[in-house]
């Protein structure tokens, strides 16, 4: 397996667990110890195991990290997530105004709306990743087969 695709692999296995741990935590933290909003912080921690990424799987000698190849998908993958990003993001400031009206929203919400973005580019970017790298193997067997070589 691909170094890239291996971080995508791993970035989103780490995140889709830090959010299931996220979940729980917070249920608990609001269930049994409600009024201690800054608690709320602590499910975030496993999110820090997404860069250790180096340290689980240290490059080995005579590996190369990435080639051209992996540069065009990652930089592909970047593309789509900013895309996606960006209306998730406009999804997200023009929501409370279509329910609101002309109320207040509180200031928590704009962090929240921040947070949640980064955590889906690192999702978009990751599933990007895997799609395309996926993509590319099943196209070179078609253009294998096409050719003939494999009956």
């Amino acid at each position: 397996m691909n170094r890239v695709l291996k971080y995508a692999w791993y970035q989103l296995i780490v995140i889709v667990a830090a959010m299931v741990f996220a979940g729980l935590s917070i249920w608990v933290i609001a269930t049994w110890w409600p009024g201690r909003e800054f608690s709320i912080i602590i499910p975030l921690a496993p999110l820090a195991l997404v860069h250790l990424f180096k340290v689980f799987f240290p490059l080995k000698a005579g590996e190369i990290a990435f080639d051209e190849r992996d540069e065009t998908i990652m930089s592909r993958a970047t593309k789509i997530s900013f895309m996606s990003i960006f209306y998730v993001f406009a999804l997200g400031c023009l929501v409370p105004v279509l329910i609101i009206g002309n109320g207040h929203i509180h200031v928590m919400y704009l962090g929240w709306l921040f947070f949640a973005a980064a955590i889906l580019f690192r999702v978009f970017w990751s599933l990007a990743v895997i799609a395309q790298y996926g993509r590319s193997s099943s196209d070179s067997n078609a253009d294998t087969l096409l050719k003939g070589k494999i009956a």
